[in-house]
């Protein structure tokens, strides 16, 4: 216990804080989620929930949250299961390749679903299909037992990416149901009581990426330093905590994707395709890691003081920027739920107060496993069906 010494000291002082008091150990995959704005209500709800889902976490105690195009759920695994090969089936032979094409395209703009009997109903309307549309069911019905072809069916409609919702199971309205029922949570820390040490943890240490005293503001910048080396003392509490779970939608198969995790460099990865198990699973891959639980706060009430003595001109640049969100969370005020105030006394330290509103969702973290933890359990399923389906 001891007061830190930078900010990287008081990070991850505040990252064990936050693990025990919501009731994890040490040794739980647990990460810390900044900023976190609220989940407001709306048409994008379900979206914004699902977004955090989809995004890939980086190894690091604290995750700097960035939707972007890039290190996506869905976007890596469509990447995957174009690097498949399923098994030889008889649909595309059986169908010919001008109704193929028909049917891949009316997969893709979602006229038609990936079972036989909704191939047959497309089939029957449609020429050059209607000829075919009994026997291809059939075809279709023989192909689609094969994980691997199931799974490229699937994924069809969701291509190219970023045109299709990046759908998980359940939604913003069960989540919200659940969350007001989940149980409250609150800690404190004084600014002599702090434990930095996070050697331990998943991630051995390891720990970027976050803001300093004000979101988008670096942890090296002298203020930021100040502030964290001066004494900081933190109240915590939340009416309510959830660890939040949810599964991917029709898109994804994990029968699938167990085949190709536990078969590196073997059926059904395509040898000539440019992604591959090392660029997935592999020490530099894109899908190394998975958040499976988001940890959800309702109500918080955050107070944080400073021991800092800031004179008249820091004083101000903090309130300049304050509307940027304060460390630790880097909720800004908006009328979507949550707010953020500094005040400063006579002697110059600094409180912050950061709230929000009831039954207003604030992601704050979320439990990360390793791809080998998230499909572990396929590793028998996927030898079946690479008996079954490859010899």
């Amino acid at each position: 216990m001891a007061t830190p010494k930078n900010f990287l000291d008081l990070q991850n002082g505040f990252y064990n804080a936050l693990a025990q008091g919501l009731g994890y150990s040490n040794q739980d995959p647990f990460q810390v989620i900044q900023p976190s704005p609220p989940l407001a209500s709306g048409a994008d709800a379900d979206a914004l929930l699902w977004a955090y889902l989809n995004n890939i976490p980086v190894a690091s105690l604290t995750q700097n949250t960035v939707f972007s195009g890039g290190n996506q759920f869905l976007a890596n695994y469509q990447g995957v299961m174009s690097a498949l090969q399923a098994a030889p089936n008889q649909f595309k032979s059986t169908i010919g390749q001008n109704c193929y094409n028909d049917y891949v395209a009316a997969r893709k703009a979602k006229e038609v679903g990936p079972t036989p009997a909704e191939f047959r109903d497309w089939a029957m309307l449609c020429d050059p299909c209607s000829a075919v549309a009994t026997s291809g069911a059939s075809a279709l019905a023989r192909a689609m037992l094969d994980p691997v072809f199931a799974a490229q069916n699937n994924v069809l409609p969701y291509k190219p990416a970023g045109t299709e919702p990046v759908d998980f199971m359940p939604g913003y309205q069960k989540m919200l149901t659940l969350l007001k029922a989940a149980p409250s949570r609150s800690f404190s820390v004084s600014a002599n009581s702090w434990q930095s040490d996070v050697s331990r943890t998943w991630t051995q240490g390891s720990n970027s990426g976050f803001f300093g005293l004000w979101g988008g503001s670096s942890s090296e910048s002298t203020l930021s330093q100040k502030f964290a080396s001066s004494g900081v003392g933190l109240q915590a509490s939340f009416e309510n905590v959830l660890p939040f779970n949810a599964t991917p939608g029709n898109w994804y198969s994990s029968a699938a994707f167990g085949m190709a995790f536990n078969n590196p460099n073997k059926k059904p990865w395509d040898p000539e395709a440019a992604i591959n198990w090392e660029t997935t699973f592999g020490k530099s891959g894109n899908l190394q890691r998975f958040a499976t639980s988001l940890l959800i706060a309702n109500k918080m009430a955050i107070t944080v003081q400073s021991a800092a003595t800031y004179n008249e001109q820091e004083q101000q640049e903090i309130r300049n920027n304050s509307g940027a969100g304060m460390w630790p969370f880097y909720s800004t005020s908006s009328s979507s739920g949550s707010s953020t105030s500094v005040a400063f006394n006579t002697s110059g330290n600094m409180v912050v107060q950061i709230t929000s509103k009831p039954d207003v969702p604030v992601v704050i973290g979320c439990i990360v496993l390793s791809a080998a933890q998230y499909l572990g359990h396929e590793a028998e399923v996927s030898k079946y069906f690479l008996t079954q389906f490859y010899g």
